[in-house]
């Protein structure tokens, strides 16, 4: 790997130069950083629309033994297709299934499965030292925020795809008035969510991070900064309840959505009597989510002082629409 020989070379020199190891050490933090932020906290944006466009109709299938190899073909594929640079770096990068155990009577769970994208978490081979900052426990963290992040870009990728197939209808119009408008308040949620999560959370937490590294010298401090900036970002990406699980039926109507939308091929936008039941289900519960959205974000910012959340409010209450619904 090239950070080991990097050091190897160091090691060789008959005469230790101070500057040139505390440079080639702060390249390392820096590099490693980068790409945890690329890969974990979907950084690389391009790279995970690729993932999702090659693996989504795998995923969408009950998991099967096979699955999380294929999932992490499809992903190298996509490294590919994007010139991913410090290839070796990611390779240490592995997508998980992380499926329910065995019931006690010995029957797996496999069989009421029906998306594999419900369990999809991200791996990480920690090479020395890192091991002392990134400790199992901390990669479970990251997990479970690469998990929401994916859902979250899967969401806005979906009701893209949802807004190209509207565009194709020519009838229906009475119908389609309708749709149109909850793929609309959909996208607008969806999108200033994103928004709040790589801009206001992410991007800042990860400059603060970056400098918080470059200041020092000192291994104990980083841990503690990177320690600082993990709970932060759980703090500040809806990992308290109710606000998580909230997010989450929100992101699921979405995919119910854009599933109902994409079964819908035809020139004549008519709903089935069933298709409509499913429609009118979706939209009253995705008035009802968002609206309990705002009023527990309200809630946690009035209680925490907490100034991203109320960044995250000014955009989504947009004309006021959140608060005159309240």
């Amino acid at each position: 790997m090239k950070f080991s020989w990097m050091l190897t070379v160091l090691q060789n020199q008959p005469i230790l130069q101070l500057r040139d190891f505390e440079n080639k050490i702060e390249y390392i933090r820096n590099v490693v950083a980068q790409v945890m932020k690329d890969i974990f906290l979907l950084g690389r944006g391009e790279l995970f629309l690729s993932f999702i466009d090659m693996a989504d109709i795998l995923m969408k299938q009950s998991p099967t033994s096979t699955t999380q190899h294929d999932i992490n073909v499809a992903f190298r594929q996509a490294m590919i297709k994007i010139a991913m640079d410090h290839e070796e770096l990611a390779k240490q990068f592995e997508l998980t299934l992380s499926l329910p155990p065995v019931q006690s009577s010995g029957v797996s769970l496999k069989s009421k499965m029906t998306n594999s994208w419900k369990y999809v978490g991200m791996s990480h081979k920690v090479s020395w030292p890192l091991h002392v900052v990134l400790t199992p426990a901390t990669l479970e963290k990251y997990s479970a925020l690469f998990h929401f992040l994916l859902s979250l870009r899967r969401a806005q990728a979906y009701l893209q795809q949802c807004w190209a197939t509207l565009m194709t209808i020519r009838t229906g119009a009475h119908c389609l008035q309708a749709v149109w408008q909850l793929r609309t308040h959909m996208g607008f949620l969806i999108d200033n969510l994103q928004y709040y999560v790589q801009v206001d959370v992410l991007e800042t937490q990860f400059s603060q991070l970056l400098n918080r590294i470059k200041s020092t010298h000192d291994f104990e401090a980083v841990k503690v900064a990177h320690s600082d900036f993990v709970k932060t970002l759980q703090s500040q990406l809806f990992f308290t309840e109710p606000i998580r699980r909230c997010v989450y039926e929100i992101l699921e109507l979405c995919f119910s959505f854009s599933e109902l939308i994409q079964t819908l091929r035809r020139e004549e936008f008519v709903f089935s009597s069933k298709e409509q039941e499913a429609f009118h289900r979706i939209s009253v519960d995705f008035r009802r989510q968002s609206s309990l959205l705002f009023r527990v974000l309200s809630a946690a910012k009035n209680h925490h002082s907490a100034p991203h959340i109320a960044q995250l409010l000014l955009r989504i209450d947009y004309n006021r629409y959140f608060t005159n619904l309240s």
